[in-house]
């Protein structure tokens, strides 16, 4: 009489082909990962999560769209470094160098920065989301009696570009103005090199939080 076959363990076999398949998954992903940049690829996975029909997946590729175009319009600024373009799960944040938005000293915006700003309320045009926009200068003495402190030239400058983006159509009650002066500097003010880098203005555009469900 032939013995009984143990057939106990045959799970393992489709649980390995699926193991196998995920960890080919990963691979693939991280291999995707590598060779797009940041928003790229939250880009292709926003995508993927709108196929699957996951809620607010729209939104994020909203954004993105959004900030990729203000990314391609001002490329030659972000190539020579005098506008920065960053990205993470919470914001989007934009870095103006001063001399691009003002003379020295002044907080009247230059006309050569509408075309540096006008890309910029285009997208916001087409988006929702709260836009904070904050100046920062370095730590010399103010030159002059224009400005009584380097906080308020900070603020004056903010102040400049949200008027200036309500005047091409973006919601007021989205824009918030603040000036920090030398109180938050991207570098030691040690340099010329870097209190230039410090003189600088950052829109950050806040990436729009997902709803909580609402309980029955």
């Amino acid at each position: 009489m032939s013995e009984k076959k143990d057939n106990s363990q045959l799970w393992m076999v489709p649980y390995a082909d699926l193991m196998t398949c995920m960890v080919i998954l990963f691979l693939a992903l991280y291999g995707f990962a590598y060779n797009m940049k940041g928003s790229e690829y939250e880009k292709a996975l926003a995508q993927m999560q709108k196929e699957l029909g996951i809620k607010h997946a729209d939104q994020k590729i909203k954004e993105l769209d959004a900030a990729s175009k203000v990314e391609e319009d001002l490329k030659e600024q972000i190539k020579e470094g005098s506008l920065g373009l960053e990205f993470s799960t919470s914001r989007i944040k934009l870095t103006f160098a001063s001399p691009v938005l003002f003379d020295s000293g002044s907080a009247r915006l230059k006309r050569t920065a509408m075309s540096v700003l006008d890309p910029v309320a285009d997208s916001l045009l087409k988006m929702e989301n709260s836009v904070v926009v904050e100046g920062h200068t370095d730590s010399a003495r103010m030159l002059g009696r224009k400005f009584a402190s380097n906080r308020e030239l900070s603020i004056m400058r903010a102040f400049s570009v949200i008027d200036y983006l309500a005047s091409k159509g973006v919601n007021p009650g989205r824009l918030t103005a603040f000036g920090y002066g030398e109180f938050r500097p991207a570098a030691p003010n040690d340099t010329e090199e870097n209190r230039a880098r410090n003189r600088r203005i950052e829109m950050i555009i806040m990436r729009q939080a997902q709803p909580q469900e609402t309980k029955s």
